[in-house]
């Protein structure tokens, strides 16, 4: 008989990147790996001593803090105190109560990055080779069940009932493939209607470059935003090879935003898809921000992953840029921190906190979006988790002049600057009422915790990776 502990997760979140098919992964680090396994230890130690399973462990507050305190043990971070990145007490690992005091301060979050996939494309067979679980436990399992954790269903489950989430907003991918426009008009409805309020809206995906009469082209954006109910722009400058301030490829562009009432524009900088996007390198570089924003003073302008190249070790270009601009101008610049925020703190929790410090510093706390680019990364209450935990040390605060991470600038950046970008009242009663099916299946599985499948969705290899994008 199959040993069923063998089909748990062995760590509340992972651990090391996954791609959302528009990059590579990298290959776990020693210390990642290091992590993973004392991670995996500490966490089935605690679950016997409490009576638990290790994923009921897994899934509870405390969990998460284990997770929290190995990776600040594992790189020689302080645990507490004004020097501590991600400050996590022994206790609060142990204590189930101390822990849930620690991480469940619900804050309003609003999510503007977040994707699944059509499960109606000709052959979503094509995601089966993707190891969901962190063990391979989902390898067994027929195609089309294993498919369907990229689809809407899992989406709402994973996102809204499995995460804190208030409100997300779907985004788009390049050329509307595997999430075309009108899908995701489709999945802000779904959402919308369980809840029985607005939990949900999405953004218009325009190439420019893409022929006329194509789902993202120029001449679709009218539809998409009239028709299709689109709040906000999304493009990607390496899908065609073209920048933000080209006056014959963009302006055009951003002319019909401004004619449909569309103020924000979001853009994907940095994480280069250099494998079959060799120029993205390139491309996908913000030294086309300050121009544009110049150009366009009655729009805003937002970086999407904050311009991060993981290879390149940060942003640091998008800060100069940033730093290049004029106060008055600066306001109009935003950084969405999807992936970029995972992927350095999994490096480090310090790493997060210099990440955060220097956004912080350049642009102000009411110019930074909260983001995870969640499917992918499965539920995003670790990221959630581990934002409302971090602060930027006192020691790196005086070395560099960062400000503080306060609970206002943290209140601001979850939630409170995109619900005042999107038109979003984060006062708005929701998950209160009884036509709210989300907040049923939420109560009913024992609260947002409790769900969590502890999955990753994206690919966590280069073979995945290169797989995805060979079949798609």
């Amino acid at each position: 008989m199959r040993d069923r502990s063998r089909d748990e997760p062995r760590v509340p979140f992972p651990l090391s990147d996954v791609s959302n098919g528009e990059w590579c992964p990298r290959p776990p680090s020693p210390k990642q790996r290091l992590a993973a396994r004392l991670i995996g230890e500490a966490c089935e130690t605690r679950a016997r001593r409490h009576g638990m399973t290790r994923g009921e462990f897994l899934r509870a507050a405390a969990g998460t803090a284990t997770a929290f305190w190995v990776l600040n043990r594992i790189h020689g971070l302080d645990q507490a105190g004004d020097a501590a990145a991600l400050p996590v007490t022994e206790q609060q690992c142990d204590d189930l109560d101390a822990a849930r005091a620690l991480l469940d301060q619900h804050h309003f979050v609003m999510d503007v990055q977040t994707h699944h996939v059509d499960l109606n494309l000709p052959d979503p067979s094509l995601f089966c080779f993707i190891r969901f679980g962190e063990r391979g436990q989902d390898e067994g399992k027929p195609c089309a069940e294993r498919t369907q954790l990229l689809g809407q269903a899992n989406f709402v489950r994973e996102v809204f009932v499995g995460s804190e989430t208030d409100v997300g907003v779907i985004s788009g991918v390049p050329s509307g493939v595997l999430l075309p426009p009108q899908t995701m008009a489709d999945t802000r409805d779904l959402v919308n209607r369980l809840a029985g309020s607005e939990r949900a809206l999405s953004q218009a995906m325009i190439d420019p470059k893409a022929p006329p009469g194509s789902s993202t082209a120029l001449d679709s954006m009218e539809h998409q935003v009239r028709d299709l109910g689109a709040v906000a722009l999304k493009c990607y400058t390496y899908n065609g090879n073209w920048w933000l301030d080209d006056e014959v490829v963009s302006y055009p562009m951003l002319a019909e935003a401004t004619r449909l009432g569309i103020t924000l524009i979001n853009c994907h900088k940095g994480l280069p898809n250099l494998t079959f996007f060799p120029a993205s390198a390139e491309y996908v570089r913000t030294r086309d921000l300050p121009k544009v924003v110049r150009d366009w003073p009655q729009l805003k302008f937002c970086a999407y992953h904050a311009g991060y190249f993981p290879d390149e070790g940060g942003n640091s270009e998008f800060i100069h840029v940033a730093r290049s601009l004029p106060p008055r101008l600066r306001k109009n610049l935003y950084a969405e921190i999807g992936s970029s925020f995972a992927l350095t703190l999994l490096q480090s929790p310090a790493k997060a906190a210099f990440f955060v410090g220097q956004l912080l510093k350049t642009l102000g706390s009411r110019n930074i979006l909260w983001g995870t680019d969640c499917v992918w990364w499965g539920s995003p209450q670790w990221l959630i988790d581990a934002f409302k935990t971090l602060h930027i040390p006192a020691p790196m605060r005086e070395r560099y002049g960062f400000p503080p991470l306060t609970r206002k600038a943290k209140r601001r950046i979850l939630g409170l600057n995109a619900a005042r970008l999107y038109g979003v009242d984060p006062q708005a009663r929701r998950c209160t009422i009884a036509a709210d099916r989300i907040a049923l299946e939420r109560a009913a599985q024992g609260g947002f915790r409790a769900g969590r499948s502890l999955r990753a969705y994206g690919p966590r290899t280069r073979r995945e990776f290169l797989a995805l994008l060979r079949r798609g």
